[in-house]
């Protein structure tokens, strides 16, 4: 690269650097002498880092100097030119602040003309609009006085609307006069558009007894005239009501008041309802809610879907696109209970079989207002009556006092222990009666409080279906322990119980009620049941154990003569005979085969699956230790114990289970160390007891033969039962 690029360079850089510091304004040309005061002082550190004593840095170092000194010198050069510039500059600006100072209050004045023309601009608008609603209101041009009005106030319009235009303005009075001018004739209009909308409904025949839309076919005219008018109303809005309050039905219902539109549809119905259940009329009578229910939901059945067809253009064509007039009409519908309600909530309270009545007139009218019309969770309902604070306490008193009474009859019941299809046995769950009555009364719950919007509230019911849990699962360790039932029984119960609790821990609405009690950011997903099916699985655990043992220690009673066998002098079996069962064992297999039928015939499938392995394990250990480990074995006596397990117990076993050698894992090792033949023994019997032969040596010999489950002081033990290897 040549000098004169190196120099370009440079000073590229040094140009783009005070551009980027002081730009086009003037007011920062006192930074350029910082500028050049930093750039003289890193060259001053340069020199002081730069080495003179390498031959080869010299010509480089005149180069980067003189390069310096001449960016310097431009520098200064520019320096001087922006100085001069800069004293023209602050010349001319004086002169031209002169200037300004002199017409600055002409200037001020012209402000004021044109903000007082504008401000006289929209008196006229408004006055102009208001002359011409005054000389149509009274005239058959009804779209006129329509766009007329939207003209001076559009609900949303901030750009073109006289209203509108004045949100941003700081004018309060004239603010007031458009606003109260908009209001006036709002008024006068709504007043006009909302009889001929009445007079219209009128000549439909709306509201009144004899009107049937399924059936009845109002002319086009009248279907045309009502949906032209019913958009005007729905265009027809004051400025008042963007500030609006919402409609408070009682302390704890507030809701958006309804449409104009609505409101006249919902006027005839209202006054039927008024006359029919109010006052001292016999249709008004406080053990009879499911009357005014029942009527609201046929009213609905009969109006909603024409409300829908005929007015919801109507919506959208005003612009109201995310409305929908079916389900405010329903909403309007039901309101009238909900006042109904608030009215007589408090007298019907003071007698529990009447509320009782109500909750559930009131919760099956909410089942249907959901399932027919679509009605949403989120709009007020007579659900939200009975479920104020006072009205909820004592629905939940109701509901624990009627369970706990309910539970009682359960268990007290003729036969509550009965089996469900008590003939068929080969069923995998054995249901009790009673459990599944039990079963039966926490869905009961489930489904009267599933219709609740608010989680709290659902909380509350879920707490009492948890102590409902609770006590009944009391009352059967009770019923167990005092010996009024057995463990059979109680088992299955607990078992089905158990096993529908888990089934319900992973539903939906018990998810939900999961997270709203401890919070969407828990750690994991537990079931809202788990604390009870614990208990449960735990009652279940300690009622199997003690039913394995009652079955073993039968079996044990009728061991004696087989553990006492001849096994040390048993003479050889001739080999033309086939091996029979001992006939010492005869009563021990025939109280085993009685018992795994009792038990599987009695107990459900997985309990029986459960209690089968309890019982081989302790059978297992029985007879390793109260038979094997106390006795001596002939071959002739060792085979016969081989046939005797192998062909009898594990087949026994076997027609419950796949593998039923995994069953009797010690049963199984001991079989193979006794019959195994003498030289293999006793190489095995000399090889487990050498102190020289490692654990890992004696661990491969004995799985060679197939022993896993001994460890070698048993094996040796075992071994040492034959008498042929003690004759050695």
């Amino acid at each position: 690269m040549s000098k004169m690029q190196v120099n370009n360079k440079f000073e590229e850089r040094i140009l783009a650097r005070i551009n980027n510091e002081i730009g086009s304004d003037f007011k920062k040309l006192h930074r350029a002498s910082l500028l050049v005061d930093e750039y003289k002082s890193r060259l001053e550190t340069l020199r002081e880092k730069l080495s003179y004593e390498e031959p080869n840095n010299i010509s480089s170092f005149k180069s980067a100097f003189e390069c310096e000194q001449h960016t310097c010198d431009t520098i200064d050069f520019q320096m001087a030119k922006l100085q001069e510039f800069g004293k023209k500059l602050v010349e001319r600006i004086s002169e031209s602040n002169k200037a300004l100072n002199a017409v600055k209050p002409d200037l001020e004045q012209v402000r004021k003309l044109q903000q007082l023309v504008q401000y006289l601009r929209i008196v006229q608008d408004i006055q102009e609009i208001s002359n011409a609603l005054t000389q149509c209101i009274n005239g058959k041009d009804e779209s006129k006085m329509i766009n007329l009005y939207l003209n001076l106030y559009e609900e949303g319009d901030y750009d073109h609307s006289v209203v509108g235009r004045l949100t941003s303005v700081e004018a309060p009075f004239l603010k007031t006069f458009a606003t109260q001018t908009a209001i006036h004739w709002h008024s006068l209009l709504k007043e006009r558009f909302s009889k001929e909308f009445e007079n219209v409904l009128k000549s439909l025949k709306w509201g009144q007894k004899e009107h049937d839309s399924l059936l009845i076919k109002p002319s086009a005219d009248n279907i045309t005239k009502a949906q032209l008018l019913a958009e005007y109303l729905f265009l027809l809005k004051s400025p008042a009501e963007e500030t609006e309050q919402l409609e408070m039905i009682a302390p704890s219902i507030i809701c958006q008041p309804l449409s104009t539109v609505t409101k006249y549809l919902v006027a005839p119905y209202r006054q039927r309802f008024m006359y029919h259940f109010t006052g001292v009329k016999q249709t008004n009578r406080l053990d009879k809610p499911e009357w005014f229910y029942t009527q609201i939901l046929n009213w609905g059945k009969e109006t909603h879907l024409f409300v829908g067809k005929t007015f919801q253009t109507s919506a959208v064509k005003a612009g109201k696109l995310d409305f929908n007039i079916r389900l405010e009409f329903m909403r309007g519908l039901v309101q009238l209970t909900i006042e109904k309600l608030i009215a007589d909530i408090e007298e019907i309270s003071r007698d529990e079989n009447l509320f009782a009545h109500l909750l559930d007139e009131t919760l099956a009218f909410e089942a249907e207002l959901r399932e027919n019309f679509g009605y949403p969770a989120s709009f007020p309902s007579a659900i939200c009556v009975i479920t104020q604070p006072v009205y909820l306490l004592k629905w939940i008193s109701l509901e624990e006092r009627f369970c706990s009474e309910k539970m009682d009859m359960i268990l007290q019941a003729e036969n509550p222990w009965l089996l469900i299809d008590p003939n068929i046995y080969d069923d995998d769950l054995k249901i009790p009666k009673c459990a599944d009555q039990f079963i039966r009364l926490l869905e009961a719950i489930k489904d009267r409080y599933y219709s609740l919007i608010q989680p709290g509230h659902q909380l509350q019911f879920l707490s009492l279906q948890l102590e409902l849990i609770d006590n009944f699962r009391r009352r059967l360790v009770q019923l167990h322990s005092s010996g009024m039932v057995e463990s059979i029984p109680i088992l299955n119960a607990i078992n089905y119980i158990k096993m529908v609790l888990s089934e319900w821990g992973e539903n939906v609405h018990y998810l939900h009620l999961h997270a709203a009690l401890v919070g969407p950011n828990a750690d994991e997903i537990n079931s809202v049941f788990e604390n009870p099916v614990s208990e449960l699985e735990h009652w279940t655990e300690k009622l199997l154990k003690n039913l394995a043992t009652k079955a073993v220690n039968e079996i044990k009673a009728k061991s004696m003569p087989y553990r006492h066998d001849c096994w040390p002098t048993m003479p050889d079996q001739n080999n033309k005979e086939p091996f029979i069962l001992s006939p010492s064992a005869g009563e021990m297999f025939q109280v085993m085969v009685t018992v795994l039928h009792n038990l599987e015939r009695e107990l459900s499938s997985n309990l029986f699956n459960l209690t089968l392995r309890l019982i081989a394990q302790q059978i297992d250990a029985y007879i390793l230790d109260s038979m094997i480990m106390n006795t001596k074995f002939s071959p002739a006596g060792a085979a016969q114990f081989n046939y005797d397990m192998t062909r009898n117990l594990f087949a026994l076993f076997g027609q419950y289970c796949r593998r039923p050698d995994l069953l009797f894992k010690r049963i199984h090792d001991a079989n193979k160390l006794l019959n195994c033949a003498l030289g293999t023994a006793m190489l095995l019997h000399e090889t487990l007891q050498s102190e020289e032969t490692s654990l890992e040596e004696k661990m491969k010999s004995l799985k060679e033969l197939g022993i896993v489950n001994f460890k070698p002081k048993t094996c040796v033990e075992v071994l040492e039962r034959r008498i042929d290897i003690r004759a050695f």
